[in-house]
């Protein structure tokens, strides 16, 4: 009797047992079925985070490709406008002679030069001169702050023109001023017409200058003389134009 009560406990153990076991079992494959929906759904959302991510690097690669693109075509396009505008200043500005040339006539113009004459004068330039074989030379003292007196001044033009010269005062090795003008700084030279007008050019000697009277144009060199104090005036007298 002892022995089948003991037998049926023992046997009701071993069925708690395999219950608690089968039990354990049970929540464990339950458990491992949510944890792998829970993994599946977090990667499901993670792959679908970063195929968006990609989708978003891959348009913003597009769109930089797109802009290097055109900053390529704008950089060659300011290069070619670079050298069409190199092209047309070394067509269109003038250089060496034809450059001093301009800066010369801007000069005048500033001076107060009439553009038309000058006009007149640069298409004139183009005739051939017809001059007087023999040029007159004549010499005469130039004024300084010192003097003022005989010999300074000479007539050209049949004494229609008459010139004279201003210049600064030489200086001794003591550095005194003396009467006659120093030949190294700029004069300034007057030519007078007859009964009134006139023009003047100046700087350092020798210097040129043009007077039109009528049809004819006087054409005078003017230099630093031998003698002291002189300076020598060459006319060249020409038909005009």
């Amino acid at each position: 009797m002892s022995l089948g009560l003991s037998d049926h406990k023992a046997a009701k153990r071993r069925r708690w047992r395999l219950i608690r076991w089968l039990f354990t079992l049970a929540f464990v494959a339950v458990l491992g079925a949510a944890s792998y929906r829970g993994g599946s759904e977090l990667a499901r959302r993670e792959v679908s985070r970063l195929q968006q991510e990609v989708g978003a690097l891959t348009t913003d690669i597009a769109a930089l490709r797109e802009e290097n693109v055109q900053l390529q075509e704008q950089a060659e396009a300011a290069r070619l406008s670079e050298a069409q505008w190199q092209k047309r200043f070394e067509a269109e500005v003038p250089t060496g002679k034809s450059r001093e040339l301009l800066a010369l006539i801007e000069a005048q113009t500033e001076k107060g030069a009439d553009p038309a004459r000058i006009e007149f004068l640069v298409g004139a330039a183009a005739n051939e001169r017809s001059c007087e074989d023999l040029p007159k030379t004549k010499r005469f003292l130039v004024r300084t702050p010192l003097y003022e007196g005989a010999n300074d001044a000479v007539t050209f033009g049949d004494n229609a023109i008459v010139v004279t010269a201003q210049g600064e005062s030489a200086t001794d090795a003591d550095g005194n001023p003396e009467a006659w003008f120093d030949p190294a700084k700029p004069v300034t030279l007057s030519f007078i017409g007859l009964g009134g007008g006139g023009s003047e050019v100046s700087g350092v000697l020798p210097l040129h200058h043009s007077v039109v009277r009528g049809d004819k144009e006087y054409r005078f060199s003017i230099v630093a003389a031998e003698r002291q104090g002189f300076v020598s005036a060459t006319e060249e007298r020409c038909a005009y134009p």
